[in-house]
């Protein structure tokens, strides 16, 4: 039918409109990306590279970007391809655009279509047939498709394919920057190229709180090398500054090793972050330094358990420093200021420092205990390693006093001297003692010592209590002189009896007082000085007392002579004053 021929030839208009406005989107979107990527360039190479930064805000900005960039290319997708390949033109919009490009058709080729649409019953067969045979007839020479401007499509076409090769030659020169863009472009880390380039710098990490703290980046040689770096510093506060890096004496990069350029923080005391900048290169992320505390003894608790023999109880202190008699033993119990995986304890004395000594952790590790059993002088320290592996860089160390118990004081009064006497003397000894914990014995000790020979002075060493060679002490014990535990000072009187000692003349007894005091295992002994009994004849005594008694006589008679010589010198004297002499008195003034 000749309807059937003019609906084909619509169709076929249908078709190419339709396949030109989807081409002409293609290019649109083609187009429309190549923009949106070089928008996303500039943006991030120029904006987000430089400020938003660190893996978070760098990365969440570019995907901000990312997102709008896609939802633009999709609308425009959604507008010049979707949008086309949905609509679906009918035959009389098409007949219409026809008509419109075919102005000596008259409405001839819309009637017909429209009337061959109508049911037989509305219009004549015989008439819709002529009509649709004229229009046939009156279109035969004319092409339906060429109303469809492609005019456009070839500009559109144009420019894209022009900004597509445009693009590919600036990606194949600059392929450097191509591949980071694309790369950031899926939201990794890279950077764009520098002149400077960052080969290493400090990690995030922790530091204790008022340590100093080292900042270090390393550039690579075969790139730009500025004098210097920064590091921008910004503080949880949110406080800014910039810390110069240094770069290392001598360093030129020549030698092919990395350039180190150095800044310090002197003393770090909250969490800061810091990002290097060279030159034109931006390390992509901000470094972040937490802030530790160290170790630390918090409180000390010392328990002091003396020696059993001293009868004192147990002291608690919570003062490190140790003043103890030795041989105490101290139970040290160190609170920490936060959980450890090792507490150790370091002593030391004059000459040297010994091994660290494990203490003893409890299940939160949180304190630590340690028994010290204090012997010798010196000091002490606790050395902490918290979970954190931080130490405790500076511990406070403890003196350690180790109080000596001391051998007892011993003093004789009386007689305090040697005597010379008879082998049938008997001497009350007067002696006196104290110690500085308690006196637990005392005796009288003594040595009988042969004559010498004759001519010849008893040898020094005969006189020594102790001397090697000397005949074993004889001991009297003191009995009922120590009446209570710990009596600390201790006085009496010994009747020392010659006459069981069976002496001859000649012989000498060394004597001297000893105490013990309670010191255990092993006492101290205290001892006074030594004093010595010659023996006589007693004879020879007598004859020594005689002489003795005749000295005594003859200084007293010669102290007689002379004072009555000072007498007689003073009567002379008054004889020769005159008698009628006065004394001098001055005239008195008017």
């Amino acid at each position: 039918m000749s309807s059937d021929v003019l609906l084909q030839k619509l169709d076929a208009v249908r078709r190419r409109q339709r396949a030109v406005a989807v081409g002409a989107g293609a290019c649109k979107s083609l187009l429309a990306a190549l923009l949106l990527i070089a928008a996303f360039f500039l943006l991030d190479w120029l904006v987000l590279s430089r400020s938003a930064g660190e893996g978070g805000g760098d990365r969440a900005a570019r995907a901000v970007l990312l997102l709008g960039i896609l939802g633009t290319l999709a609308w425009v997708v959604w507008t010049t391809i979707i949008a086309e390949l949905r609509r679906v033109a009918d035959d009389d919009e098409v007949a219409l655009r026809v008509e419109k490009g075919h102005p000596e058709l008259r409405g001839r080729l819309i009637s017909t279509i429209q009337l061959a649409r109508m049911p037989s019953a509305a219009a004549s067969h015989e008439l819709i047939a002529a009509l649709e045979e004229d229009t046939l007839s009156f279109t035969g020479g004319l092409s339906f498709t060429d109303i469809i401007d492609v005019q456009l499509l070839k500009r559109i076409a144009l420019a894209a394919g022009g900004l597509l090769l445009l693009s590919i030659a600036l990606g194949a020169w600059r392929s450097d920057f191509a591949k980071a863009m694309l790369a950031r472009l899926a939201l990794s880390e890279r950077q764009y190229p520098t002149a400077a380039r960052f080969v290493t710098v400090t990690p995030s990490g922790v530091v204790a709180k008022g340590d100093p703290q080292t900042i270090t980046v390393t550039l690579d040689p075969d790139g730009v090398l500025p004098e210097s770096a920064s590091a921008a510093l910004r503080s949880a506060g949110g406080q800014t500054t910039q810390l110069v890096l240094v770069r290392a004496k001598g360093a030129t990069g020549k030698d092919g090793k990395p350039v180190e350029y150095k800044g310090i923080l002197e003393h770090v005391l909250e969490d800061v972050e810091f990002r290097p900048a060279a030159h034109d290169a931006l390390w992509p992320r901000w470094e972040k330094l937490t802030v530790l505390q160290r170790p630390a003894v918090k409180a000390l608790a010392v328990v002091s358990h003396f020696p059993g023999y001293l009868g004192r109880a147990d002291e608690t202190s919570s003062i490190g420093d140790l003043r103890v008699p030795a041989g105490t033993l101290v139970r040290l119990t160190a609170t920490l200021t936060k959980k450890v995986k090792s507490a150790r304890i370091v002593t030391r004395d004059n000459q040297q420092a010994h091994a660290p000594l494990e203490m003893t952790l409890d299940e939160a590790r949180t304190t630590a205990t340690f028994g010290l059993t204090v012997n010798e002088a010196g000091y002490y320290k606790i050395l902490l390693r918290c979970v954190d592996d931080l130490d405790n860089s500076s511990p406070v160390e403890y003196s350690i006093d180790a109080v000596k118990d001391r051998a007892p004081t011993v003093r004789i009064s009386f007689p305090a001297q040697d005597k010379t006497v008879t082998r049938f003397a008997h001497w009350p000894v007067r002696f006196s003692g104290r110690d500085d914990y308690g006196i637990a014995r005392a005796a009288l000790k003594y040595r009988v010592m042969s004559a010498p020979a004759e001519g010849a002075a008893p040898a020094e060493a005969d006189t020594a209590p102790d001397a090697a060679d000397a005949p074993p002490a004889q001991s009297l014990a003191l009995e009922g002189l120590i009446t209570v535990k710990n009596q600390k000072e201790a006085s009496g009187e010994a009747n020392f009896d010659l006459r069981p000692l069976n002496l001859q003349p000649g012989q000498r007894v060394i004597y001297w007082i000893d105490y013990e005091d309670n010191r255990e295992p092993d006492a101290n002994h205290g001892k006074s000085q030594t004093y010595t009994f010659n023996v006589v004849d007693v004879a020879v005594l007598q004859e020594m007392l005689d002489r003795d008694r005749n000295a005594v006589l003859e200084g007293i008679q010669t102290i007689r002579d002379k004072e009555k010589d000072t007498r007689d010198g003073v009567d002379r004297i008054r004889r020769d004053l005159p008698t009628n002499a006065q004394p001098n008195v001055p005239a008195q003034g008017k």
